[in-house]
């Protein structure tokens, strides 16, 4: 009788684990399926973005001259509050040993597009999407600005290292950027909001 009984609790523990390795593994498949997803949504609303930029820049080109020299004006107006000397002439921010133009890649347009093709790509409700494009673009603005002046510093002190920083450092650091605010979003907003409801429950 006792061997019966031991017989049955083992049968009962090997069938729990049967099916926690079932679910589990549905949990991974899913899991699989929501990521391939994702990148096909998002490589395919890059390459819509890569490709139509242009010809959105030339459809748009009021609204982006206006934002160019936008961006001009508040990064000279920064430089200035920092001490540092400088005109902004339209989208001309000129120093005393060195100018730039600001041309639309120096808006940060176009970082905040790849973050909104990101965020609609992500397996979130169109609520969430929304607060991460009212917090997400204004932030990505404001850095944008900072790496202006920083840009703009650099090219007046020492003008030969313009062309790394601006070209590869801050490249590679806008990404990352894009990246972290991505990331941020998804655990301060969409999943925050997943656990509170779960709580609730």
């Amino acid at each position: 009788m006792k061997q019966k009984k031991k017989k049955s609790r083992q049968a009962g523990k090997d069938a729990r684990k049967q099916k926690g390795r079932a679910r589990s593994a549905k949990e991974k498949l899913r899991s699989h399926k929501a990521i391939i997803k994702f990148c096909f949504i998002f490589l395919g609303l890059l390459i819509i973005l890569t490709t139509s930029f242009p010809f959105l820049s030339d459809a748009f080109n009021p609204q982006l001259t206006w934002l160019m020299v936008v961006t001009a004006d508040v990064t000279g107006f920064f430089l200035n509050l920092l001490g540092l000397s400088t005109r902004v002439s339209g989208r001309i921010v000129s120093m005393p040993n060195f100018a730039i133009e600001v041309v639309g890649e120096c808006t940060g347009l176009y970082e905040m597009l790849i973050f909104l093709a990101a965020m609609i790509a992500y397996p979130a409700g169109w609520k969430k999407k929304l607060i991460g494009a009212a917090l997400g673009i204004p932030l990505l603005y404001v850095i944008n600005v900072v790496r202006m002046v920083f840009i703009t510093v650099v090219g007046n002190w020492s003008p030969q290292t313009f062309d790394f920083m601006h070209i590869y450092f801050w490249q590679v650091a806008m990404i990352l950027i894009i990246v972290s605010v991505w990331v941020l979003w998804i655990e301060k907003v969409v999943y925050h909001e997943r656990k509170a409801v779960g709580v609730h429950h």
